[in-house]
């Protein structure tokens, strides 16, 4: 008995600390580039399957759960990763095999592929269910058992074949999808929370733009860089006295109108992914453009000037205008800082000019 429960305790403890492992890297790593999905995943995954074979054949004397992993990751995590771990593990199990035995039979490598096969497309089926995840593995888990015993009448000295050995495993199965489940929900809350300070830590608050944080980070990129073609810097016009007459409320009141006002203008005139907004501090803007349609920059800010001055807001009798002042990318060789500092002195030159108006950079 003792020794029963040893074994199920080794055979559990190796597989939750392989599938932690795994899961926990994958649910960081960042794919941004072709080549990287393909190198990590595949380079995390073969030792740590190898291990798994490795251990369970030295202290069992035969391979089981040997598509766990590619079943973890294809219901928690990421189904391009399972499907890719299903080819991998029939791969490695019969290179593996191949290694211990020197040579194996091809009715073994025929059964190991059919095995992966059936055992994916069982998990691929269950993953349509209307049912948690943990419900899902653990079905896909049992069609795994299932053609493990299956395959240990076939090969005997590779697979769990008796009753004692298919308890160990399905034992053993149990405690591994209770405690990846509960990591996952872990897991889970802890992305949220990070998800939420990173939106804090991007998002000004007030008008839900993006802040002054996000726009230094995205001058930073320069695959962002090569895209913008102008920067505008915007001013909303008195805004102090606003403040002074009506109050800091009626203020934020009108930051935010101000600001729906300009977002919902760019996405209806240059289209949401053309442009990105960002509250610089205070009154001031920054905008971003990539592409324009068919309205020149001008225009485009003539117009915008135009909608704003036709803004009602309960309360306010002034009418609202802003200042601008916008650069083109190119005469600064796309180095948004230096044609940022450039839209900014346009602005005062506009703000010092009378304001209610928008200079455009020349060479634009």
């Amino acid at each position: 008995m003792w020794t029963t429960i040893l074994d199920i305790g080794t055979l559990s403890t190796m597989c939750i600390g392989l599938g932690l492992s795994l899961l926990t890297i994958l649910h960081f790593h960042d794919a941004t580039q072709l080549k990287e999905w393909y190198f990590v995943p595949v380079i995390i995954f073969l030792p740590l399957l190898y291990s798994l074979l490795s251990v369970s054949k030295l202290v069992f004397g035969y391979v089981c759960l040997y598509f766990l992993l590619a079943i973890l990751v294809y219901h928690y995590m990421n189904r391009k990763f399972g499907r890719l771990y299903f080819l991998l593990s029939v791969g490695v199990i019969i290179g593996y095999l191949s290694i211990v035995e020197r040579q194996i039979s091809m009715s073994l490598v025929l059964l190991i592929c059919v095995n992966g096969i059936l055992v994916y497309l069982a998990t691929m089926a269950v993953d349509h269910f209307n049912i948690s995840k943990l419900l899902k593995t653990a079905l896909s888990a049992i069609v795994m058992l299932g053609l493990e015993r299956l395959s240990g009448y076939f090969v005997p000295r590779h697979t769990p074949f008796t009753f004692k050995a298919t308890m160990i495993s399905a034992i053993a199965l149990l405690i591994v999808l209770a405690v990846i489940h509960y990591f996952y929900v872990y897991l889970t809350k802890r992305q949220a929370m990070i998800d939420e300070l990173t939106h804090k830590a991007n998002v000004d608050e007030l008008t839900e733009l993006y802040n002054l944080y996000h726009l230094h980070q995205d001058f930073s990129l320069e695959q962002i860089n090569k895209t913008m073609l102008f920067i505008a810097v915007i001013d909303l016009d008195h805004f102090k006295q606003v403040n002074d007459t009506y109050g800091h409320t009626m203020g934020n009141k009108v930051l935010k109108v101000f600001a729906e006002q300009i977002h919902q203008y760019f996405i209806r005139e240059l289209g949401k992914n053309n442009f990105t907004l960002y509250r610089y501090g205070g009154e001031e803007f920054v905008v971003a453009i990539k592409q324009l349609k068919d309205t020149p920059i001008r225009e485009l800010f003539a117009q915008l000037q135009v909608e704003i001055n036709q803004i009602n807001i309960d309360d306010l009798v002034e009418q609202l205008s802003f200042s601008a002042g916008v650069a083109c990318l190119k005469a600064y060789h796309h180095d948004p800082l230096k044609a940022f500092e450039a839209a900014d002195r346009l602005l005062y030159a506009a703000k010092k000019a009378g304001r209610h108006q928008t200079i455009v950079e020349q060479i634009c």
